[in-house]
């Protein structure tokens, strides 16, 4: 298996020039990256994460991102997508968006978390009884419905305490510590996720687009009800009162309303039960390396 760094994303077209090796029968890519390979003799395969044409995700681009996007990304995307043998998409969502711009067929291969390690914590229990443990995971902007956090702190005062865990992009606004119910890590090592799940009571997931719901997934790998707006993405992952309480989105009244029905410790069990189920049958890791095996060789299959 040969790989490139991330880092060629800004200069894909030189790839164009690079030697493919002789051992190699697939190459698998990046909508970015693939166009660079397509139509060299060897059989490429495009897997679209974030299609940036999605028209549910343009309007939560900023400025220079969407200069970005449509000036140097775009052609290499759609280039790419025209060009591979098999385009592969990781939400339906996200397929039914590509298949309507470049009408061509997009297979749907779920992402997936590791189960083993994003499992409910046997014998955990978390200590005290106090105030509902809700927890927010993303970069605290708009898109991610970070700005619901202050509001919904604000509305139901001592019933819960929000941890917010960020991203790698952006601090959390420094006036948020005068809500004595948020509390606030930056960022943590990834291997601290599973700690941080088990210390919670339920996961906020308010992303008002998402291309496929990792934060959810996570969740209910974990055993833990999801609570958010029922947007794309979040919405294909969880199973809409049944393993998350999921209201239209920008409502947040309905998310208050969710946050105190889970403050019923059958009902998170039931519903974090059944996230379990869900991730276990639907998104795992054999799952999804099954699925691209049978893709490769259905590609090699067909070579002449």
């Amino acid at each position: 298996m040969h790989w490139f760094a991330h880092q060629w994303e800004f200069a894909t077209w030189s790839l164009r020039a690079a030697r493919i090796p002789p051992d190699v029968d697939i190459v698998h890519a990046s909508s970015v990256l693939a166009h660079a390979f397509a139509g060299r003799g060897i059989p490429c395969v495009v897997t679209e994460h974030q299609f940036i044409r999605h028209p549910e995700f343009m309007p939560w681009r900023g400025r220079l991102q969407s200069l970005y996007h449509d000036i140097v990304l775009a052609p290499m995307v759609t280039r790419s997508l025209r060009r591979a043998d098999r385009i592969v998409s990781v939400s339906r969502h996200v397929a039914d968006a590509i298949e309507a711009d470049i009408r061509r067929p997009v297979r749907v291969i779920h992402n997936w978390v590791d189960t083993q390690v994003f499992r409910p914590r046997e014998g955990f229990v978390r200590d005290g009884d106090g105030p509902l443990r809700v927890l927010f995971v993303g970069n605290p902007s708009r898109w991610k419905g970070a700005d619901v956090i202050p509001v919904l702190s604000s509305m139901l005062g001592d019933e819960v305490e929000v941890h917010c865990v960020g991203g790698l992009r952006r601090a959390f606004p420094s006036d948020w510590v005068r809500h004595k119910n948020i509390r606030v890590l930056q960022s943590v090592p990834p291997e601290r996720m599973l700690e941080i799940y088990a210390s919670v009571d339920t996961v906020l997931v308010p992303t008002r687009y998402e291309a496929f719901g990792f934060v959810a997934l996570e969740a209910m790998s974990c055993g833990l009800p999801v609570i958010g707006f029922d947007t794309t993405g979040t919405a294909e992952v969880c199973a809409n009162g049944e393993t998350a309480l999921l209201v239209p989105r920008d409502d947040i009244d309905g998310l208050a309303k969710s946050i105190r029905a889970l403050a019923d410790p059958d009902l998170r069990a039931t519903m974090g039960r059944a996230g379990r189920e869900r991730a276990l049958s639907c998104f795992t890791e054999d799952q999804g390396v099954s699925a691209y095996l049978s893709l490769y060789g259905e590609v090699l299959g067909g070579r002449a």
